[in-house]
C-alpha cells in the first residue's frame, strides 16, 4: 500500500489522544501490524462492476480479496455490521451504501445489526439495542439493501451464531482480546464511553463479532469483511482464533476469510472520525437540516483527508468517480465548484434523513 505522504507520528504514545486516521496512519497500520504490500494493499482489479479505480476511491485498500475472488460466486459472502449504540450517522450511512452498491453488483451480502455488540462492548440496555436494530433494519431497506436476496439479521435471534462464540472460545487466549483493542480505544476510554479495560463482556462482544464471521465459513468457502481500517484488529483476531481450531470442534476452518477496508470519515469540530458515540463528532439521521448545512458549508478543510465533506462525497458514492478525483483541486482551492457540491451534499444528506 503506497502513499506520497509522509508517515504519521507513533500511535498510541498517548492514549488520551484521538489518533488521526491520515494516509501517514495507514502505513504505520502496514509496518507494526506486519503486513506488507502483497497483504494489505490497493486494488488493482474489479468487483460487483466496480473497476480498480472506483474502488480505490471509494475504499482503502484489501486482504485477500483475490482469493474471495477466485472462489465461485455461489460459495462466497461479503459481510458488514453495525453497533447499535446510537442513531447512524453519515459514515454509517456510507459503509450502507457500499455494501448495497457490492449487493447491486451481483455479490451475496450481509448486514449484521450488533445489539448484543452494543449491550456488552458499550453498556446499552437490551431493549435500547433490540428497538434500535429494528429501526436499523427499515433504514438499510429504505437506503436499497435487498434481504430477498441477502442476509439482514440481528445477533440476537442467531442462535446458531451463538452457540459458535461458545466453539470458538475454547480455542481464544486473553492476550488475543488485548491485542485486539481499535486504536482510538485509549481515546473514548479517557471519554467514558467505553470500559477502560478489556473486560469480560467487551471479550463477549469481541468474541461474538469474529463468530459472525466464522457462522459464515460454515456455510461458504469465503467470506469478505467489510470494515473501517480502525477495525482491521478484529479480522485478524478471528483469523489467529480459527487457525487453532482442532480435530475436537464442529467447526471448520478450511475457509478463505478476506477482508475491505475503508477509509475513516473525519469527525466534524476535530475530532478523529465520525462516531455514534460522539454526537458532536458526526451528522447522523436525526441531525436538523439547519445543522447539516451549517457543518457542510463550514467545512474549511483543504485536503482530502482532512475534510469529512470531502470523504462523504465518496465514500456515499454522491458523484461519480471521475468527478471525485477533479474535487480535489476544487477542495484545496475553495472554489466556487466546491461550495456548489458541499451545498448540494447539504441537500443529500437531509434526503437521507428522511429516510430514517
Amino acid at each position: 500500500m503506497k502513499s506520497n505522504t509522509a508517515p504519521g507520528p507513533p500511535i498510541g504514545t498517548d492514549p488520551a489522544q484521538p489518533v488521526i486516521f491520515s494516509e501517514g496512519y495507514y502505513q504505520h497500520v502496514v509496518r507494526e501490524h506486519g503486513y506488507d504490500t502483497f497483504e494489505l494493499e490497493r486494488f488493482t482489479f474489479d468487483l460487483a462492476g466496480l473497476g480498480a479505480g472506483e474502488l480505490n476511491v471509494r475504499w482503502l485498500c484489501h486482504h485477500r480479496a483475490t482469493d474471495f475472488l477466485a472462489t465461485p460466486q455461489p460459495s462466497r459472502i461479503i459481510t458488514t455490521g453495525f453497533g447499535m449504540s446510537g442513531v447512524p450517522h453519515m459514515g454509517t450511512v456510507s459503509q450502507i451504501r457500499g455494501i448495497t452498491a457490492l449487493q447491486n453488483g451481483g455479490e451475496r451480502c450481509q448486514i449484521v445489526l450488533g445489539d448484543l455488540d452494543a449491550h456488552n462492548g458499550k453498556g446499552r440496555s437490551l431493549e435500547q439495542t433490540r428497538e434500535l436494530a429494528d429501526r436499523f433494519a427499515g433504514f438499510c431497506r429504505r437506503m436499497g439493501f435487498n434481504e430477498t436476496t441477502g442476509i439482514l439479521r440481528n445477533q440476537f435471534n442467531d442462535l446458531d451464531c451463538l452457540r459458535n462464540m461458545y466453539l470458538l472460545g475454547f480455542y481464544a487466549e486473553d492476550s488475543d482480546f488485548d491485542r485486539a483493542e481499535e486504536d482510538n480505544h485509549g481515546y473514548y476510554a479517557s471519554m467514558g464511553i467505553v470500559d477502560g479495560r478489556m473486560t469480560f463482556r467487551r471479550k463477549v462482544s469481541l468474541a461474538l463479532m469474529a463468530a459472525d464471521f466464522v457462522t459464515l465459513g460454515q456455510d461458504f468457502d469465503a467470506v469478505l469483511v467489510t470494515l473501517g481500517v480502525d477495525e482491521h484488529k478484529y479480522v485478524r483476531f478471528t483469523r489467529e482464533v480459527t487457525q487453532r481450531f482442532g480435530a475436537d470442534t464442529s467447526l471448520r476452518r478450511g475457509f478463505t476469510l478476506a477482508s475491505i477496508y475503508s477509509r475513516l470519515t473525519t469527525g466534524f469540530d476535530g475530532y478523529p472520525k465520525m462516531s455514534k458515540s460522539v454526537p458532536g463528532s458526526s451528522i447522523n439521521v436525526e441531525t436538523t437540516p439547519e445543522e447539516i448545512v451549517a457543518r457542510v458549508m463550514g467545512d474549511e478543510a483543504r485536503t482530502p483527508e482532512a475534510s469529512p465533506s470531502y470523504q462523504l462525497v465518496c465514500q456515499l458514492f454522491f458523484r461519480p468517480v471521475d468527478e471525485c478525483l477533479a474535487l480535489v483541486h476544487e477542495c484545496a482551492t475553495a472554489s466556487p465548484a466546491w461550495r456548489k457540491t458541499k451545498a448540494e451534499l447539504a441537500e443529500y444528506l437531509i434526503s437521507i434523513t428522511e429516510l430514517w
